[in-house]
C-alpha cells in the first residue's frame, strides 16, 4: 500500500514539475576600448530565444572585465528600436516588461558574475524577448574580455 501511495505521489510531483531554460549570449556590439559614460547603452540589441511564456527567476552577467559595474537589463515583449552603443540610452518604453537591476557583483579573483533577480513573468506568443542593456558607470572593455548574459527562465 505504501509503496503505491509513494508511486502516485512521484507520478503527481513528475506533472507539476517546472522545467527550467537558460538561454543567453555573447552582448553584441560592445567597443572596445571605449570609455562608457553611466546612462549609456552597453551593447546592442539582446535577442533571447525563450519559452513562450515564463518567469525569469535570474539574469546572470559574467563580467570578464572584473569592473563590477551596475547594468539595468531592458526586457521587451516584442521588437524594439536600440540604442546605439555607448551612445545615451534612449528606447520608448512602449512593449516594455521591466527593468532588470544587475547590482550584486562577486569578486572572483580576475572576473565577477553580476546577478539580478527580477521574478519577471512574461507572455510572448513569437518566443522571443528583446532587451538591450545600461550601464550605470564608466566602462572601458578590453579586448578579449566581452561580458556574457544569461537568463534563467521557469
Amino acid at each position: 500500500m505504501l509503496t503505491a501511495i509513494l508511486r502516485v505521489l512521484r507520478d503527481i510531483a513528475a506533472l507539476v514539475r517546472t522545467p527550467v531554460y537558460r538561454v543567453g549570449m555573447v552582448v553584441p556590439g560592445i567597443g572596445t576600448g571605449l570609455a562608457y559614460a553611466s546612462g549609456d547603452a552597453f551593447g546592442g540589441k539582446l535577442v533571447f530565444h525563450v519559452p513562450s511564456e515564463g518567469t525569469i527567476s535570474n539574469v546572470t552577467f559574467l563580467d570578464y572585465d572584473d569592473e563590477g559595474i551596475v547594468k539595468e537589463l531592458v526586457l521587451f515583449d516584442r521588437d524594439f528600436t536600440a540604442t546605439a552603443d555607448n551612445a545615451a540610452m534612449d528606447v520608448s518604453v512602449r512593449n516594455s516588461l521591466g527593468v532588470v537591476p544587475i547590482n550584486e557583483f562577486f569578486d572572483l579573483g580576475g572576473d565577477r558574475i553580476g546577478q539580478g533577480t527580477p521574478a519577471l513573468g512574461y507572455v510572448v506568443p513569437d518566443g522571443m524577448l528583446y532587451g538591450q542593456l545600461v550601464t550605470r558607470g564608466a566602462d572601458n572593455i578590453a579586448a578579449g574580455a566581452i561580458p556574457e548574459i544569461w537568463l534563467v527562465i521557469v
